[in-house]
């Protein structure tokens, strides 16, 4: 049954819509490729070489071509064959539903996607996959979020918050010739989402964005569990934001990652101390002031005599799951024990507590307004001109 609605909603996502939009998206972005094989899994391809048509068919499920870097020039081999060498490389597909896969040496898996693949030379090889809206934010909610939740009003939020962050964000990479990267400094995205929840929660979504009081799309933050009390933007990105405030977030409690511990040896809590804030803290009085540290509600800072400590710099220095932590002396004095609350940067919607809040029975809208304030849902085509 799943399959046979992962069909139907593959055909609905490719028919679109309106106001249906392509992006583009530099893939394998995090790997130095120098070579990646091409593969049509469905559907068929036209290769196009410095616009140029190059064969007479199309490539059909099965064939496939080696891509390389050949200084600054793409080189374009068919087995042992040399096709040539191009300043640009481009795959259309050309039937109703096309589907590619790339392979390389250099990158971790076999990896498909969807529509129309551009290679060229960019300081390295740039792959950019152009691709329907849609299929975007299915693939990234996919990649960002699946084994975390099987539940479809749970996709609905992800798949919502990732396309106002694409939307909100199209601009990023443009001098580079491209709207996103497929890493986390965009979003994750890996492909071809395979998984008919998160098509399904996708498609019940289409075209939906979070705008503020404004009708500015939002950015969208979120979390893995915010320890049961989010935080406020301003607290870790030094700019307050309406919509992204510190709340109670009693639906984050007990959840997976809601408690944490970690010892730190005492000299090297210590020297933390003291080569961020001076050789005063190897007295008894500094001592005994950080290690017994108290965090009962989430705290920008601490503060030890005259000198302001951000709990965001002990959280990156020490690469703890979240700055929402208390302190307290190990037994025998060699080590501090730190027991926290939270994963994550804590602004925004915490993922578990969404989860939790799904299983109560709230929808998808109410939840991404309990954890974004003042916002609202609407179709991105009423509010965005393309």
């Amino acid at each position: 049954m799943k399959r046979i609605l992962y069909c139907l909603l593959g055909l609905l996502f490719w028919s679109g819509g309106a106001h249906a939009i392509n992006i583009k998206v530099r893939i394998l972005s995090e790997y130095n490729i120098k070579s990646v094989d091409f593969k049509t899994e469905a559907g068929q391809y036209m290769l196009l070489c410095d616009n140029t048509r190059v064969f007479e068919e199309d490539l059909k499920p099965g064939e496939a071509l080696t891509i390389s870097l050949y200084g600054d020039r793409i080189r374009v081999e068919r087995g042992i064959e040399l096709i040539g060498t191009y300043a640009q490389v481009d795959f259309i597909g050309t039937r109703y539903s096309n589907v590619f896969s790339l392979q390389s040496p250099q990158s971790d898996r076999k990896r498909t996607y969807e529509e129309r693949l551009s290679v060229s030379v960019h300081r390295g090889m740039l792959l950019v996959n152009r691709v329907d809206l849609e299929k975007y934010v299915a693939g990234v909610v996919q990649s960002e979020v699946f084994g975390s939740s099987n539940d479809v009003e749970f996709f609905k939020i992800q798949a919502t918050a990732a396309r106002t962050y694409c939307l909100a964000n199209l601009n990023r990479h443009l001098k580079d010739g491209y709207n996103m990267c497929d890493a986390v400094h965009c979003q994750s995205y890996k492909g071809k989402c395979t998984e008919a929840d998160i098509l399904r929660g996708t498609f019940e979504t289409y075209g939906d964005v979070i705008v503020d009081s404004l009708y500015h799309l939002i950015t969208p933050a979120y979390h893995s569990n915010s320890g049961g009390m989010t935080v406020d933007a301003g607290d870790i990105w030094q700019r307050s934001v309406p919509y992204l405030q510190a709340r109670v977030d009693s639906f984050s409690i007990n959840a997976r990652n809601y408690q944490w511990e970690k010892k730190i040896p005492a000299e090297e809590w210590t020297a933390f101390f003291v080569s961020h804030y001076g050789n005063s803290y190897r007295t008894p009085e500094k001592q005994q002031a950080i290690r017994n540290l108290s965090q009962p509600e989430r705290l920008a800072y601490w503060v030890v005599d005259k000198d302001t400590i951000p709990t965001k710099l002990l959280r990156t220095s020490f690469k703890l799951r979240s700055s929402f932590f208390s302190v307290r002396p190990q037994e025998g004095g060699d080590s501090v024990c730190l027991s926290g609350k939270g994963y994550g940067h804590g602004v925004g919607l915490s993922q578990e507590g969404a989860i939790q809040m799904v299983r109560n029975g709230y929808g998808f809208q109410e939840i991404l307004q309990y954890y974004y304030r003042n916002v609202q849902i609407v179709k991105y085509a009423d509010i965005i001109d393309f």
